[in-house]
């Protein structure tokens, strides 16, 4: 077992792997250019969900009165929530500090680069740091798109649309992934209004199409516009005063706006850490690695976004775990068959496993159960569309795939993701009593329906 094991990048991927090492008595050294927390703590997971929180919170006011409650006036001190958001990151990061002291892991701030197979040398410094392991974690960085004007003034990404001052009238969001739905229900519900662009022939691309759709005509009824399969040609215009022109069915057209977003994913974060020097294999820019998350050089170990693959915090952290325990002398390949995917916009949705797409492809026959949410009694209470939709395969009805839209499914998605580990069926989920009046009866009551029977829908 290696004694000595060096961290680079203090994110959900590499700070839990830190712990996990040091609990089992290895001397553990993790550098962080930035904040402990990584993007997630920092730029992604948290900050978002504060605005986002807040975003629900005005939405559940402005229709209180459906209830009776009648509320005159609603006003958003858009610095209060500022100052808010940073708090919570703030703790949250200190937290980590604390965490990392109390277990004795030494915190070196300053960028990491491979030397040699066991030795990192930081580049502010030039302190040499010797180790038997390194495990790179260095996470991603908002991607760009070749299109001219799009590394211009007013044009921003994601990190940067979380540091803004005050919110702006207008914005066109071009990309319709996660991030740009979220990043498109917080503007909006803080007053901008605000288009969204996808090249794609659905928002949220790599979903279910049913999720898709659900989520798009919420948005859209709220006042979102969402416009897809469309071709951005050029962004120009100054700062307050922004042009997109984009393509879309044959025809050019042209959005203005007081801010461009760019949501087109993100890219590893793996330049400048002397990979190939190392003899770490790259594709495309990520490190490749096996299932115990080794590198092509021994000793050498890489995890979360550095490495492609699902890019989420909770991945990262799984990867880190199976890191630490390879290192530890534990041989526990990651599998990543069962991992939730979270949207939190208004409604939520939550997936796991295959959409019915990729189903069909990979088993031909499959059994789907649909339950909608209206016919759900604690629905009609809090409010929200939505629905549930099972997936199995034919052969063994084992659940290959489950997707949720509604209020509080990202707190529910686990279920699902236990009983796809566990191998379950569609009679056996269906036969697991759940708590009335709840939102979680719907995923029983679409394991039913891929069974032949119903209670409460048609």
């Amino acid at each position: 077992m290696s004694r000595k094991v060096t961290i680079i990048g203090g994110g959900p991927g590499g700070y839990p792997a830190a712990f996990i090492l040091a609990q089992q008595g290895v001397q553990v050294t993790l550098i962080e250019k930035d904040k402990l927390g990584g993007t997630c703590l920092n730029r992604g997971c948290i900050p978002t969900k504060v605005l986002l929180e807040a975003s629900h919170v005005l939405r559940q006011i402005k229709t209180a009165q459906r209830m009776g409650i009648r509320v005159k006036e609603v006003d958003v001190d858009y610095s209060i929530l500022r100052k808010h958001k940073d708090n919570v990151v703030e703790s949250l990061v200190k937290g980590v500090e604390k965490l990392c002291e109390a277990r004795k892991i030494r915190v070196v701030k300053g960028t990491g680069v491979l030397e040699t197979l066991q030795s990192i040398q930081i580049r502010e410094s030039g302190e040499a740091i010797k180790g038997d392991a390194v495990v790179l974690a260095t996470g991603s960085v908002p991607a760009k798109i070749p299109v001219p004007g799009a590394d211009g003034p007013g044009v921003i990404n994601s990190d940067q649309a979380l540091s803004l001052v005050q919110v702006p009238p207008s914005m066109v969001i071009i990309g319709a992934g996660y991030i740009g739905l979220e990043f498109a229900q917080i503007f909006h519900g803080l007053g901008a209004k605000v288009t969204v662009l996808e090249m794609l022939p659905q928002a949220l691309p790599n979903e279910d199409q049913d999720v898709a759709n659900e989520l798009e005509r919420a948005l859209k009824q709220e006042g979102i516009q969402v416009l897809t399969e469309v071709t951005v040609k050029e962004i120009s215009g100054k700062e307050g005063r922004k042009k997109v022109n984009y393509a879309a069915k044959g025809q050019d057209h042209t959005l203005e706006s007081a801010l461009v977003m760019l949501a087109v994913g993100r890219r590893p974060n793996t330049e400048g850490l002397g990979l190939e020097k190392a003899g770490v294999k790259t594709e495309r820019g990520r490190v490749v690695v096996n299932p115990f998350m080794e590198t092509s050089a021994p000793g050498i170990y890489a995890i979360g976004d550095a490495i492609g693959g699902i890019m989420l915090a909770h991945v990262a952290t799984a990867e880190g775990h199976t890191a630490a325990n390879h290192i530890l002398g534990k041989r526990h390949p990651l599998d990543y068959k069962a991992v939730p995917r979270c949207i939190y916009t208004y409604p939520e949705a939550a997936s796991v496993g295959l959409t019915e797409a990729e189903a069909k492809k990979k088993y031909g026959e499959i059994l789907v159960g649909r339950f909608p949410l209206q016919a759900s009694g604690k629905a009609r209470i809090v409010g929200g569309s939505g629905f549930a939709k099972v997936i199995a395969e034919k052969q063994y009805r084992g659940i290959v795939g489950v997707h949720l839209v509604g209020p509080h499914v990202t707190e529910m998605i686990a279920e699902a993701a236990a009983v796809m580990n566990l191998e379950c069926t569609g009679e056996e989920l269906a036969h697991t009593i759940h708590p009335h009046p709840t939102i979680s009866e719907m995923i029983m009551e679409a394991a039913m329906a891929v069974e032949g029977y119903r209670i409460h829908s048609l």
